[in-house]
């Protein structure tokens, strides 16, 4: 799938987050749209000081980036993809408490969301104009580096260990779902008096209050899978505090021989996940983990995905 395709697919997601919380008349708005994390990515804040909150919520989510960019050298992941078995990396403090978010889930979802899927994820090339469905045996190959027992995590030193050679990390599938709360928190220390809305890439947070509703909750629209873009099956409403994550077939994926192939790996298999379902959304409190949630129920059969939501107190809809 064209990368072009996938941006805008990902920012409908959550596009009507700003048509129903404009701040009030006389009260001071920004917003401003940048490309990060590999998306379109767009913060709003209303409240005194907007135009700065906006600027320096940019300037986290720009730090963390590059702490898990999957290709800079210089990155915690990619010294830690390079290093040999029982190397203890030190990581970044936004990467170790990603790390220790995404274990949580994986441990809890059974595997089901797995940072080391990613020798498997690099077979696929979802990017390419003439996308391949790799074979077989190179699948068989990279599985045999997956599983998320081959990390050892030391949360008090901030280091990550692989119990052997080959095993990668990739923390695409919760980093967007972090930067959304840690610009919660941001905003929570230092801007309390503001709203934001925080999109990345279909990845929404918000905090404070819609000063355009009476409980002050804001509005968010969920894309029909099968539907044009900006067609909504339905609404949800975040309180301050909460994010809103979607992980659906439709957004990187390709069509082979009238088969679907889509970016969300199951990681027992290395094929695309298959569980009836075209889109996964999370809603909870806290942005990393509705990210590493959302992409384990679209691996997991519904009755296990539901009980695993359940688990966090996170509201699951699947389509």
């Amino acid at each position: 799938m064209k990368r072009t395709f996938y941006l805008i697919l990902s920012v409908i997601i959550a596009a009507t987050a700003l048509s129903g919380c404009a701040p009030a008349l006389d009260q001071k708005r920004a917003s401003d749209t940048r490309f990060l994390l590999d998306t379109v990515c767009t913060v709003t804040v209303g409240g005194e000081d907007a135009e700065a909150a906006v600027s320096e919520i940019f300037d986290i989510v720009s730090k963390i980036a590059g702490e898990i960019d999957y290709y800079d050298p210089d990155s915690s992941v990619s010294k830690f993809n390079s290093a040999p078995a029982g190397e203890a990396v030190s990581l970044s403090e936004s990467c170790a408490e990603i790390v220790e978010a995404a274990l949580d889930v994986s441990s809890a979802s059974g595997g089901a969301f797995d940072i080391t899927i990613a020798p498997v994820k690099d077979l696929w090339d979802f990017k390419s104009e003439n996308p391949e469905v790799p074979a077989a045996a190179q699948i068989s190959e990279s599985l045999a580096h997956v599983g998320y027992e081959k990390l050892a995590f030391d949360p008090a030193a901030r280091t990550l260990s692989k119990t052997e050679d080959g095993v990668k990390i990739d923390l695409g599938g919760c980093g967007k779902g972090y930067c959304c709360q840690a610009a919660i928190n941001y905003m929570e220390e230092k801007h309390p008096g503001c709203f934001a809305i925080i999109d990345l890439g279909g990845n929404v947070g918000v905090y404070g209050a819609n000063p355009r509703t009476s409980d002050g909750s804001f509005t968010v629209g969920i894309q029909s899978p099968g539907g044009e873009g900006g067609e909504y099956s339905r609404t949800v409403s975040l309180a301050s505090g909460q994010s809103a994550v979607t992980s659906g077939t439709y957004q990187r994926h390709f069509v082979k021989d009238g088969v679907n192939y889509h970016h969300i790996l199951d990681p027992a298999t290395g094929m695309p996940a298959s569980n009836g379902f075209e889109s996964a959304t999370i809603i909870c409190g806290s942005g990393v983990t509705a990210d590493c949630l959302s992409t384990a129920c679209m691996v997991l059969p519904e009755n296990e995905g539901r009980a695993l939501a359940e688990k966090y107190g996170a509201e699951l809809i699947y389509q």
